[in-house]
């Protein structure tokens, strides 16, 4: 095994370790919203503060991330989460502390995912590199989605206190693995100097089209993932099953249809190396979508059949995450890697930030069905962005055969 492929499982175990803090708050949700007597528009606002928090620190790594290693930015990002996390399961009681250190918590995550990303960006070639993003991102979706799994395994033990706590507490681990690791000098960390020339480079054609595809991917994964643990307790309980077995079977399975798409990444990597970046990522959003709106209307249905549409919801929704931050790295000049995917980062988490809002909106006000389906709805622009974006590849592969 190389050096560079080392690295990558080191920094993948260290980001799975790490996001564990993610969805921490979404996986006792059900819990904090009757103790604390929270309706779903406040917990969105909840949600939504964690992921402005990490926009807020993206764009200043977005700035500081060509001039530093991307190593510190990780061990001091994962410090920041476990340390936040851990403040949140002693002294979180209510609305406003929850916002608070739920906001501290996205800072720390933002020092993670982007600069690892970097790391891998530049320790692979472009042949290798979807893969080597799919394995990455994959990492982030299972360490996410295995908050879920600890809190219908523990809840009941050690209550969501005790939830939070021990998925904050593996933060701490991720920033002693990285603080230690051996990761090489020569990763550029050269001091940017900006100017419009350089900045026009990252707002070329390419870069805007797969900024907006990857925007509307963010926007509906994240108000799928932050609502699907949810989404299933009331399935559950509205299907004959008392609170408990609701709030256990329903983070089981949301945690396992997250999970899903560690295996999803690396498959969505690998065809696009294969197929080409827009027309991979175009096909995964057009299903993906297709379960929006459905999903939410059929609360009904046979167990099998949720089980099966949650499956090909949390598969395809995910599938394409890599991609557009593969695409990017192709498209961009080396100088300007680290801007570019902070600018992409900034734009793709800034509709997460609302995401998980106005689903909760909705939620109050209408139902899954509609809140379901209005993500879906609204995540249409990403497909077109992304069929455009493979024209552009077609017409590039066609004039390099001549």
């Amino acid at each position: 095994m190389s050096n560079s492929t080392k690295l990558l499982w080191l920094l993948s175990f260290a980001q799975f370790l790490a996001m564990q803090v993610w969805f921490n708050f979404s996986s006792v949700l059900p819990v904090l919203q009757e103790e604390w007597g929270l309706n779903s528009t406040e917990s969105g606002w909840i949600m939504a503060l964690f992921h402005a928090g990490y926009v807020m620190a993206i764009f200043f790594y977005s700035f500081f991330i060509s001039n530093y290693h991307p190593k510190h930015f990780f061990v001091y990002g994962a410090l920041l989460a476990a340390i936040s996390g851990v403040l949140f399961s002693f002294y979180a009681d209510g609305f406003w502390s929850a916002m608070i250190l739920r906001t501290l918590s996205g800072i720390g995550v933002a020092g993670i995912y982007v600069p690892g990303m970097r790391i891998v960006a530049e320790l692979f070639p472009p042949n290798k590199r979807g893969k080597a993003m799919g394995i990455y991102v994959g990492s982030l979706v299972v360490g996410s989605g295995s908050s879920l799994l600890v809190s219908a395994m523990l809840i009941n033990w050690i209550g969501w206190n005790g939830v939070i706590l021990t998925t904050s507490l593996l933060s701490f681990i991720a920033a002693l693995l990285v603080f230690f690791a051996n990761i090489p000098d020569n990763i550029s960390h050269r001091p940017l100097k900006l100017t419009t020339s350089k900045l026009k480079l990252v707002f070329q054609k390419k870069n805007l089209l797969i900024n907006a595809g990857y925007t509307g991917h963010c926007w509906e994964l994240y108000a799928m993932w932050s609502w699907i643990g949810p989404f299933l307790v009331f399935y559950f309980n509205l299907n004959g099953f008392d609170e408990a077995q609701a709030l256990q079977f329903g983070n089981i399975t949301g945690a396992l249809i997250i999970m899903i798409g560690g295996f999803a990444t690396y498959i969505g990597g690998t065809l696009s190396d294969q197929y080409g970046r827009g027309r991979t990522t175009t096909l995964f959003l057009l299903v993906s979508i297709a379960c929006s709106f459905t999903i939410g209307w059929l609360t009904t249905i046979p167990f099998i059949i949720m089980i099966a549409l949650t499956v090909i919801y949390g598969f395809t929704i995910v599938a394409d995450s890599p991609i557009y931050n593969t695409a990017i790295s192709e498209v961009t000049d080396p100088e300007l890697l680290g801007l570019a995917l902070g600018i992409q980062s900034i734009l793709g988490f800034s509709a997460t930030i609302f995401a998980p809002l106005f689903f909760g909106f909705l939620l109050d006000n209408f139902s899954w069905g509609v809140a379901f389906s209005t993500v879906g709805l609204l995540t249409l622009i990403a497909p077109i962005c992304m069929y455009l974006f493979s024209r552009l590849e077609k017409s590039k592969r066609e004039l390099n055969q001549i």
